[in-house]
Order: structure tokens, then sequence, then C-alpha cells
């Protein structure tokens, strides 16, 4: 089962909710996360600039920010190159995204600010499943992740948004229902 809400503390541009649920909830699926319990909240540069300050001691805005607020099942836990990564997890946690940087950077990539809004959101969901992008190595996989999850809810970035070059990897298919049907 998966909770999600959704709060919008800025007034740059509007954000479609349910489209935003979708999305984490596809995610969710892909990532084979038993449960979850995850919080999105849309905010200005200010506001995040001032998160990143306090709970990281980073002094400048950034694009999005996540906190797991519940351990990993280290027993669960998958090896470093297996996906999905949630798998059997469940997760409980925030994830705070800049609608304002999501609308400057868009610009870069030839795409909506609407579109860089959930890229962020995707990225930050998967550093909560498990996922990282300190190494090269996880930063390429976790940008993979990343494409394929955006695929999966039918959106095609820009590659230089993605950072990486396109490569094969396995395909995302949602699980099925009790009805026998995809998600």
């Amino acid at each position: 089962m998966y909770e999600i809400e959704v709060t919008d503390r800025q007034s740059l541009m509007a954000l479609n909710v349910d489209s935003l649920i979708q999305v984490t909830e596809h995610l969710l699926s892909a990532e084979l996360v038993k449960s979850a319990k995850i919080s999105l909240v849309f905010v200005d540069d200010s506001e995040i600039h001032q998160i990143n300050r306090d709970y990281l001691q980073h002094d400048y805005p950034t694009d999005v920010i996540s906190f797991l607020l519940n351990e990993r099942q280290s027993e669960n836990l998958p090896n470093s190159t297996e996906i999905p990564r949630g798998r059997d997890q469940i997760v409980e946690g925030e994830v705070i995204v800049s609608t304002e940087t999501a609308q400057r950077e868009s610009n870069n990539y030839n795409w909506s600010p609407e579109e860089e809004t959930v890229l962020y959101v995707i990225h930050g969901l998967l550093h909560l499943a498990g996922y990282d992008d300190l190494s090269d190595p996880e930063r390429t996989l976790m940008r993979r992740r990343e494409r394929d999850i955006l695929k999966l809810c039918g959106m095609e970035p820009p590659q230089s948004e993605m950072d990486e070059p396109p490569g094969e990897s396995p395909p995302v298919e949602l699980p099925l229902n009790q009805e026998g049907e995809r998600s």
C-alpha cells in the first residue's frame, strides 16, 4: 500500500497533483517497494535553500532534497548492481522539490518546467529507494533508472538532461495487480 501526500508551498507553477501521485505510484511499483508513506513538498528556491542549509549544511538552493525517515531493512538490501533497489522495502520519506529551479533549468534542456519537476520527483524517490549518485557507476545506474521511469510514465527526456549515453537497460514493467492487469 502506498500513501502519498502532496504539499504545495510555491506559487510559480500550477501542479498536476494527480499526475505527480501517479508518477510516484508507478516508480514505487516498478521498484517493487512493499509499502510506502511518501510526502512530496513543492517549494521555491528560497525555501529549499533554507532546508539545504539547515539540514545538509549546503548554503545554496538546489533542485531536490530527499529525507529517508525510516531505516532500510538491511537484510533486504540489494547488491550494488541489482535493479530494482526498492524490492520488498518499506519506505517512509519526504521529497522536497524546487519548482523555481525546475522552471529555470528546463530552459536549458528544451522541455517544460512540469517535466523537469517530474524528473526531480523521480530522482528524489530513487534516493529513497536506495539509489545514489555519489560515484560515476552509481550515477550512471541512477540516470538509467530515471530514464526508465520517465519512459514508463510516457516521457522522453532530452539526452543532455540525463547526463549519460543511451544504453541497454532491462525494460521496466509494472507488476500485475490481483485482476491480472498492470497497475
